[in-house]
């Protein structure tokens, strides 16, 4: 088994630089150039199960993927992204003017959530539901995702503390692949492998 996680390409809020969380952005011309990248890396793979995030960044990403594919994703709602509640759509500077100190809080690992916020341990639960649903296939899974969902299930699979931010950064369209190993454990095998990107890297995709 081997899962394949793409985070989608460049959205219309990545261009921007703002928190997404479950806005629903479409991709900009270089997002969907991206996910023409990867497909054609991904040309000729056999697929047994293709999911998607619901959330439209994703779904467009996924739409690319699966004319190459030849298959259609299937939306899984764990998939969206995480919802950070009132900042969606702010950028960094309007969140610290806006709610002075959380974000500084939080990247030191201090509980402490904006208001509407998912949490911590919600979100957590939600990708472990993934990964237990999208690891029990036979064959090469492919999912259609976002940097949180991503960075999320790299700490689950490794163990490291999802308090400590930042360890697991995931590109726009970059692919990170877990693999079942012969005991039966997921072992991360590839993370935020961007090659297929040449020239087309987000120089800032916050959300």
């Amino acid at each position: 088994m081997r899962l394949f996680l793409v985070r989608h390409g460049e959205s219309e809020g990545n261009a921007r630089r703002v928190f997404q969380g479950r806005l629903d952005y479409g991709l900009t011309p270089r997002g969907e150039l991206q996910a023409r990248s990867l497909a054609a890396r991904l040309s000729g793979m056999e697929v047994v199960h293709f999911a998607t995030s619901p959330q439209r960044r994703a779904r467009l990403t996924a739409e690319i993927l699966g004319s190459t594919l030849g298959r259609t994703a299937v939306p899984l709602p764990e998939l969206s992204e995480y919802d950070i509640g009132e900042p969606s759509g702010l950028t960094i500077a309007e969140v610290r003017e806006r709610y002075p100190g959380i974000l500084e809080a939080q990247r030191r690992g201090e509980r402490v959530e904006f208001p509407g916020e998912e949490g911590r341990n919600r979100f957590q639960a939600r990708v472990r539901r993934a990964l237990d649903f999208l690891t029990r296939f036979d064959g090469d899974v492919v999912a259609v995702t976002h940097g949180g969902i991503v960075s999320a299930a790299c700490h689950i699979v490794t163990g490291v503390d999802p308090v400590r931010r930042g360890v697991f950064h995931v590109g726009n369209c970059s692919l990170t692949v877990i693999e079942r190993d012969r005991t039966g454990r997921l072992v991360l095998t590839r993370h935020n492998d961007a090659c297929h990107l040449d020239g087309l890297v987000t120089a800032f995709d916050t959300g």
